[in-house]
């Protein structure tokens, strides 16, 4: 990923807090037939290795899932965080071209495959994480465990020691002051969550900035 110095987030717990907020994930890996990449929700275990793991599963029936067990290679996980056109209109004297700002997470390192207990504790805990998230959320033991051990065998769980990680917060770091925060004020107006948070990120990458 093309990262410029000033793109680099203003600390590493800035990109673990995007893969934590926004675990939906795009996973890509190369096999004998060519790059295979699926969309999935990925969470992060801050406790094991020095970059931590990502943990995840994929429907057994996808023929990623082969070539997660082939695993030859390294897998890449990609997140993004919030993002949005940036109109040339935005800007104060209106000379600069259109843009992105933009967010993203690379993570790359090599699957290992779960066993059945150890994809059936994953699960709960990204139950658990997603859940807890929704007000009275639901919760596994909701069910038979008769009806949770049935469904383990379609599924494959993986694991992703974080080998090399990369984060670019594209946020007006390269434009005029004025510019990234004039973007900033019409972000943070937009009804719109992402863009507001966005707003946010852009006001924090620039922070100590003078011109």
């Amino acid at each position: 990923m093309f990262v410029r110095p000033c793109w680099k987030p203003w600390d590493l717990e800035a990109a673990y807090e995007l893969m934590g907020t926004d675990p939906w994930a795009l996973l890509v890996q190369n096999g004998d037939e060519g790059p295979f990449a699926t969309n999935l929700p990925l969470y992060l275990d801050r406790s094991r290795g020095p970059h931590g793991t990502l943990v995840g599963h994929i429907a057994a029936a996808n023929a990623h899932a082969r070539v997660l067990a082939e695993a030859r290679g390294e897998a890449l996980a990609i997140f993004e965080g919030p993002w949005s056109f940036v109109t040339a209109s935005w800007y104060p004297n209106r000379d600069m071209p259109g843009t992105y700002y933009y967010t993203a997470v690379h993570c790359a390192g090599r699957i290992r495959l779960q066993t059945a207990a150890e994809l059936e504790a994953a699960l709960g805990e990204l139950n658990g994480r997603m859940e807890g998230r929704v007000p009275n959320g639901w919760k596994m033991d909701e069910v038979p465990h008769s009806e949770i051990a049935r469904r383990l065998p379609a599924i494959v769980g993986f694991e992703l020691p974080i080998e090399r990680l990369e984060a670019k917060f594209k946020l007006g770091q390269d434009e005029p002051l004025k510019d990234a925060m004039a973007v900033a004020g019409h972000l943070a107006a937009s009804p719109d969550p992402s863009s507001r948070r966005l707003s946010e990120m852009v006001r924090r990458a620039n922070a100590g900035r003078t011109a």
